[in-house]
């Protein structure tokens, strides 16, 4: 045969091998990694500098490159397996390392680098001829890991004679070598790592293109005059030209594999993130495969082979049958007819056929299962699984439309149209598949089920489905699929289900018969039928009966059984329920009787199904002894086995597991409902076994978890060690520590208040129970919430318990309530420290608790274990719930229409996210390019658009965080945003003097407001700025106000106007409709409030109490309040039925520009321009909120030279003396003119020195309080003042950028100290009096000469402003502060800096707070940068929001006197022993 015939009889041959032994490469499972990277990762850590074959690409480090993930999955390597230790490179993917893999493929040696031409040159051909063959040999060797490699090898070797008359060719030759070395060790990692498919089909094709060139040196081989033309240089040229090509194929093999590894990987990414985004939609709900059946041992069962045939052969050959008209089939029937395992059994011959689209199984076991929001996402998550072409339409849906993954998304239809009838589209789906919905009746929300059903049935899109509803026959089920006549109703027929029934019952009873070992006459042919006819058509009947037989003593309890009386339908199953629970009681007296009673409330009553030591643990408290039997000693069983030998007696109805950590749950629905319903079950109960009562039952667990709680709970349950106790910032829960932690103490910590809010009538057990947990156990409770991360839920508790029944019908438990409110009230402004540390319940939260609060004087005794405030703390929580910090002005607020949430915008142009129970921030919206100056949620609180001086509308997803949409258009800022209610439209209002509606969904303009009465503004609604605007209820109208003075109401469908309305007389800040749209509230700069009837276009009210500018207003859902927000730092609360105000709420120290009302009337929110948005209890009758304290932020604040005294200068003009001993004001001194920026004692503290904005500084007599001198001079504020230590001389700083030295003996200025070229910020006088440091925002610092008034040093070094100074003690340094973030230590007498403290917490400290800059004696006690903590040498402390911006600070040994935005406050860090 030809040799061209013979290599492609070899070629082919091999190709048919490959397809054989090779299977198509599979996509990875996830986290599986790519064999493809073996050769990158080589690179990595050879160090080379070339993933592909520089002398190609000149390409970039391999080092840049990361692992990838494979397309298919690669065997360990040995001794890498499982358990096995091993560095990154030594994972299975890499393969044995080789320094010279691809430096080699350029003819490089990385050990000597590049030869030189002389060096290639001398290297002798006989060497080449060797090294080449030994090389190709190794490859021919490789045959069985890839034949055409072998092909290739085998027809290089059959002419290596070419060598022997080529040997000018020896570089080449050696150039070929070394490349086909680097391939052959990349080969061979390949095939000890079994990873070949990945690079077969690149093999095949290098190898192809070897043998092409070998062809043509085969066809010089096969020439007569072969060595004489050999010989020749021409053919020497040819042959040297082939190995170049050869060589030349290296490197395109090279960049061929590594652009399809880059392929690979970018196909891979993208499966990842299809992945990733298919998984949003996954959820616990329950499909065929993994529900818990009703079948002894929770097996998962469909029907009984050979019942149910009919209706299961109708079902499938309706599913089957893609030309069926009908496209929803409705299985329904009252309980224990089988609808479940009919579904199931659907479930699985679709399933098997591959028809099965998806299928979801309610139940109201938990609230997964029970959601019907969850419904569409679990059926869009099934589909994709299954469907290729629809997980990629999913999955771009979702990218469209991120909101479409959030489960607090609540349009039904939207989330149907996108999810699943869009890419279930037939355009790529053929194959028409059901939809299984089991059990849709057991969702808790009905009207929600009623939405759900109109979304499956409403689309008219032609898609490739069909839903099976199976449920009870609710009335809103009906109702839904009745009215588009969509459905095939189907009622189980009765005498079809009997003889199922029967089949089930004989085949049941016979294997009962073969496992007891009964006789063939069992059961007894009469007692049989009877049993059949008592079933009826319940299949839960006969299920029961069998689970109940299926005992020892299977005879009697049949024979029991079918003596009893016979009822039909719904009766019979209540009747079977009543003689199975009689059974029990029998022979049993009363009080064993009430005990298994009680187990049965707990079971069936459990808010979270428990295990059966659990359940023990929960009904141990009160029974233990009293259940016991007289006979029994103390030592006898366990409570687990007492409890489990009771239920035992129940295992017909109630599932008792053998695995003791499974929980133990009723078997079927229906047994819950039959024994809390005393009108069905009373007549079929045993004479000492009542119905359970709701809230009987919920008292008695209620008991059981207050009594397990103070049994369990106590100090430190986490086991922490005692040195870590103590307050630190930064400190965090253990993951360890929730096992210390049992199951039934997780559930009474979360479940015992939502018992308690069920009970109406508590007795005196219940509450003496209730005052210890109260009074004992509260702060334990905290913290086993916070170490199980469940501390959202305690607010959630104690919030609720505030309206709790009991408390509302009874009033001898005040204490009680007063209690509760003050654990919700610390719970809540503690939130953020107690939920990181556990023991910062007994720390930091215990210093802050107010005087009167109930449970500061409960826990005094570890209130005095804690640092504690001698001056300022408050007297009472007051109004205000929350407090979160927004770092600048809060210029918008909104609740979200659940009220959960809070959101505000403000001038850092960042939105923020607030839960609205705990004030914990979920989300920061980053974004807008200007100030945020307005925002608003969405009515199903799933987004949130927002408007800014950036000119932009902005459409925000609440639960990624990510912006939807941005909408373009206005020429000026964006001043009012809002959503209309069914959130398929944004107005906004513009600086622009316009007012755009948009679409919410695209982004698009859908109209513009018009007003063709104003000729001379073209486009503009007002003569002036837009400054708010809003939607009414309905959607048909618009609002707006405007700098005009005037309110105009608008259609939104047409844009024109319908009514102005005039009466103010200042610019109109915000406008409201009421909920009934006949109402508009509006408020100006006039400081009035109106209401308007937009019905007749007319004010009906004119509501005057502000005193500045009214900046917000909201009317309250029920149309009866008003809120209103203005310059005054005021929040008013207003009847709107009578135009008077009913509260006035104080405690923002600057303008309220925002306030809202939640749903519920409840709370008011308000963001404020100090930086801080609040949320109010809004019902607030005879509440007061005294604190002595200043009523406007301390600027300043120092102590007496003794301790015992401090001054403080605020933002009211005036200069306060405390008494730290006493706690209370001593002086107020009234003087200035403008807010005192400055202040300080003598050394004697005889006298104080202040300095203020209104130029002057003052020198008063602290012993009398009166001031002494005015001393004036400076011509603007005045910074910083400061005493000698001698008392006779004061030294000033100024904006005016002087310093001053004022003799106070005489009351006259020594010297104007000129050189800094800004403002002084700054000054202090060395111990001796002699010097005067200073340091100004010219970026200097300088020292003086405080007799002669001469500038001594200029210290340069700071880049910005320097915000404080001082000297050491013994005045050899100065350390100075700066805003660039560094503290510098200077040699007062070099000028030299010595020392460089870089950012840290007393550098952002000494950065952020004014005021007197501590010593370098005195480090040890300063606020953190963030205002959030005091950090001190031996323990830190938490500072809770309420108390605002820390603006200055001094110390005094332990002492530390903080002046914050909201008053004074001395706390002294010494923990009594």
């Amino acid at each position: 045969m030809p040799f061209r015939q013979n290599l492609l009889h070899l070629k082919d041959s091999v190709k048919d091998k490959m397809r054989s032994r090779s299977p198509s490469p599979q996509p990875a499972p996830r986290g599986s990694q790519s064999t493809s990277n073996v050769p990158i990762q080589e690179i990595g850590h050879s160090g080379s500098s070339s993933q592909l074959a520089p002398s190609i690409t000149g390409s970039q480090s391999a080092s840049n490159i990361p692992p990838v993930p494979s397309p298919q999955p690669m065997p360990s390597v040995p001794g890498q397996g499982m358990g096995h230790s091993h560095s990154p490179s030594q994972t299975t993917l890499a393969a044995p390392s080789s320094q010279n893999d691809y430096s080699a493929i350029v003819g490089l040696d990385p050990r000597t680098g590049p030869p030189t031409i002389s060096q290639r040159i001398k290297e002798g051909g006989s060497t080449a001829h060797a090294g080449l063959t030994q090389v190709v040999e190794g490859l021919y060797d490789c045959s069985d890991m890839f034949l055409p490699l072998k092909t290739a090898a085998g027809v290089f070797l059959t002419i290596d004679k070419v060598y022997d008359r080529v040997k000018t060719n020896a570089e080449e030759f050696k150039d070929l070598e070394v490349k086909l070395n680097a391939i052959l060790l990349i080969v061979k990692k390949y095939k000890e790592a079994g990873s070949m498919n990945v690079l077969q089909q690149r093999i095949d094709t290098f190898c192809q293109a070897i043998i092409t060139q070998m062809e043509a040196v085969q066809d010089l081989h096969n020439h007569p005059l072969w060595k004489r033309t050999a010989e020749s240089t021409k053919d020497a040229d040819k042959i040297r030209k082939i190995f170049q090509t050869m060589s030349i194929l290296c490197d395109v093999f090279q960049i061929d594999t590594q652009l399809n590894i880059d392929r690979n990987v970018t196909d891979i990414l993208k499966l990842l993130e299809s992945t990733a985004t298919i998984d949003r939609l996954r959820s616990k709900t329950k499909s065929y495969k993994d529900r818990r059946s009703s079948e002894p041992h929770g097996n998962p069962t469909g029907c009984l082979p050979g019942t149910r045939v009919k209706l299961l052969e109708k079902l499938e050959a309706w599913a089957l049958n893609e030309s069926a008209e009908k496209k929803v089939y409705w299985l329904r029937g009252m309980a224990g007819t089988g609808k479940s395992t009919i579904s199931h059994t659907l479930c699985e011959i679709l399933d098997k056929k591959q028809m099965l689209g998806a299928s979801v199984f309610c139940s109201r076991v938990d609230a997964d299962t029970s959601n019907a929001n969850l419904i569409i996402p679990a059926i869009a998550y099934a589909l994709a699984l299954t469907s290729p072409v629809a997980k990629a339409k999913i999955v771009e849906a979702i990218k469209d439309d991120d909101y479409l993954a959030s489960p607090t998304y609540l349009d039904p239809k939207d989330k149907m149209r996108k999810l699943i009838c869009d890419p279930m589209s037939r355009q790529g789906i053929k194959a028409c598949k059901t939809v299984v919905i089991d059990a849709l009746d057991e969702c808790t929300d009905l009207d929600h089920v009623y939405s759900l059903l109109h979304a499956i049935i409403s689309p008219k899109f032609d898609i490739p489905l069909k839903f099976f509803i199976a449920s009870r026959d609710e009335d809103l089920i009906r109702t839904a699929l009745r009215q588009e006549e969509t459905f095939e109703l189907h009622e189980v027929e009765k005498d079809v289900v009997r003889g199922d029934i029967r089949r089930y019952l004989k085949k049941s009873l016979e294997e009962i018969r073969v496992k007891r070992s009964i006789s063939l006459a069992w059961p007894p042919q009469d007692e049989f039928t009877s049993l059949c006819d008592r079933s009826g058509i319940l299949f839960i009947y006969a299920a029961t009966v069998v689970r109940y037989v299926d005992s020892i003593f299977y005879e009697s309890r049949l024979s029991d059984l079918i003596r009893e009386g016979f009822e039909q339908g719904e009766a019979s199953i209540d009747q079977l329920y009543g003689n199975i629970l009689e059974i029990a009681c029998r022979e049993r007296n009363k009080q064993e009787i009430h005990l298994m009673r009680e187990l049965v409330s707990i079971v069936v009553f459990l808010q979270n199904p428990l295990p059966l030591k659990d359940i023990a643990d929960l009904w141990r408290p009160a029974s233990r002894l009293a259940s016991r039997p007289a006979s029994r000693p103390a030592s006898g069983p366990r409570d687990v086995d007492i409890v489990e030998r009771y239920l035992s007696l129940l295992t017909s109805v109630i599932y008792v597991p053998t695995d003791k950590d499974a929980a133990v749950t009723p078997f079927h629905a229906s047994f819950p409902d039959f024994i809390k319903d005393s009108k069905r079950c009373s007549p079929f109960l045993p004479p000492d076994f009542a119905a359970l009562d709701h809230s009987e039952s919920h008292e008695m667990l209620a008991l059981r978890c207050l009594q397990h709680l103070n049994k369990e709970l106590r100090h430190n349950i986490g086991e922490i060690p005692k040195d870590f106790t103590v307050s630190r910032r930064g400190r965090r829960n253990l993951p360890d520590n929730v096992s210390k932690i049992s199951a039934s103490l997780k559930y009474a910590c979360i479940f015992w208040a939502s018992h308690l809010t069920e009970i109406e009538v508590p007795t005196s057990g219940l509450m003496d129970a209730l005052d210890d947990f109260l009074r004992e156990h509260l702060l334990h409770w905290i913290e086993c919430l916070s170490i199980l991360g469940e501390l959202r839920t305690g607010v959630n508790s104690l919030l609720t318990m505030k309206n709790a029944p009991l408390f509302s019908k009874q009033t001898d438990h005040k204490d009680h309530q007063h209690l509760l409110d003050d654990a919700c009230q610390l719970l809540r402004n503690n939130f953020e420290v107690i939920k990181d540390y556990c023991m910062e319940i007994y720390q930091s939260a215990q210093v802050w608790i107010p005087k009167d609060s109930l449970i500061r004087k409960i826990y005094a005794e570890k209130i005095d274990q804690v640092p504690k405030i001698s001056l300022g703390l408050f007297n009472s929580w007051g109004p205000t719930e929350l407090i979160m910090s927004t770092h600048h002005a809060a210029g918008s607020v909104a609740f979200s229409q659940d009220d959960r949430r809070v959101v505000a915008g403000s001038d850092d142009h960042i939105v923020q996210i607030w839960d609205a129970m705990t004030g914990e921030l979920e989300l920061k919206l980053k974004g807008h390019t200007g100030s945020v100056r307005s925002v608003a949620f969405s009515h199903d609180g799933s987004r949130v658009v927002s408007g800014s001086n950036d000119n932009t509308v902005r459409i925000w997803d609440v639960m990624t965080g990510e912006m939807k949409l941005e909408l373009k258009g206005h020429t000026n800022w964006v001043r009012s945003v809002a959503f209309c209610q069914d959130g398929s439209r944004v107005v906004s209002g513009s600086r622009d003097g316009t007012v755009k509606i948009w679409n919410a969904k695209t982004g698009k303009l859908k109209l513009e407001l018009k007003n063709d009465t104003d000729w001379m503004n073209p486009g503009w609604v007002h003569t002036g700025w837009v400054r708010s605007v809003a939607f009414s209820q309905d959607g048909n109208r618009v609002v707006s106000g405007s700098d005009d003075k005037t309110v105009k109401i608008w259609n939104a469908e047409t844009g024109n106007m319908e009514f102005e309305l005039k009466g103010h007389t200042g610019s109109v800040n915000s406008v409201a409709f009421s909920q009934d749209g006949r109402r508009v509230v509006s408020g100006s700069n006039d400081e009035t409030v109106r209401i308007w009837n937009v019905v007749k276009g007319e004010m009906e009210f004119v509501m005057q109490g502000h005193t500045r500018w009214v900046y917000s207003v909201a009317f309250s859902q029920n149309g009866r309040r008003v809120v209103s927000g203005s310059e005054d730092k005021t929040v008013r609360i207003w009847n709107a039925e009578k135009g008077e105000m009913e509260f006035e709420l104080k405690g923002h120290t600057d303008s309220v520009f925002s306030v809202g009302l939640s749903q519920d009337e409840s709370r008011i929110v308000s963001g404020s321009g100090d930086n801080t948005v609040r949320i109010w209890n809004a019902p607030i009758e005879g509440m007061k909120f005294e604190l002595k304290r200043h009523i406007n932020p301390a600027w300043s604040v120092g102590f007496s030279w003794d301790g015992n005294k401090v001054v403080s200068g605020s933002d009211d003009n005036a200069v306060r003396i405390w008494n730290v001993v006493k706690g209370e004001m001593e002086f107020e001194l009234r003087g200035h003119t403008r807010k005192v920026t400055s202040v300080a004692f003598s050394q004697d503290n005889s006298r104080i020195v202040s300095g203020s904005a209104d130029k002057t500084v003052r020198i008063w007599n602290a012993v009398k309080g009166e001031m002494m001198f005015e001393l004036q001079g400076h011509t603007d504020w005045v910074e910083s003042v400061e005493f000698s230590q001698d008392g006779n001389r004061v030294v000033s700083g100024s904006n005016d950028n002087a310093v001053r030295i004022w003799n106070v003996v005489k009351g006259e200025m020594e010297f104007e100290l000129q050189g800094h070229t800004r403002k002084v910020t700054s000054v202090a006088f060395s111990q001796d009096n002699s010097r005067i440091v200073s340091g100004s925002a010219d970026k200097t610092v300088r020292i003086w000469n405080a007799e002669k008034g001469e500038i001594v040093f200029e210290l340069q070094g700071h880049t910005t402003w320097v915000r404080s100074v001082a000297f050491s003690q013994d005045g050899s340094r100065v350390v100075s502060a700066s805003i660039d973030n560094t503290v510098l230590i200077w040699n007062a007498k070099t000028k030299s800096s010595i020392d460089f403290i870089p950012g840290s917490d007393y550098t952002d400290s000494a950065l952020q707070h004014s005021g007197v800059f501590s010593p370098l004696t005195n480090f040890s006690l300063i606020p953190s940068h963030d205002d959030k903590w005091l950090l001190g040498l031996h323990q830190d402390c938490w500072i809770p929001p309420y108390y605002g911006h820390v603006l200055a600070f001094s110390c005094s040994s332990s002492r530390i006197c903080l002046g914050f935005s909201s008053g004074v406050v001395v706390l002294d860090m010494i923990v009594a022993p």
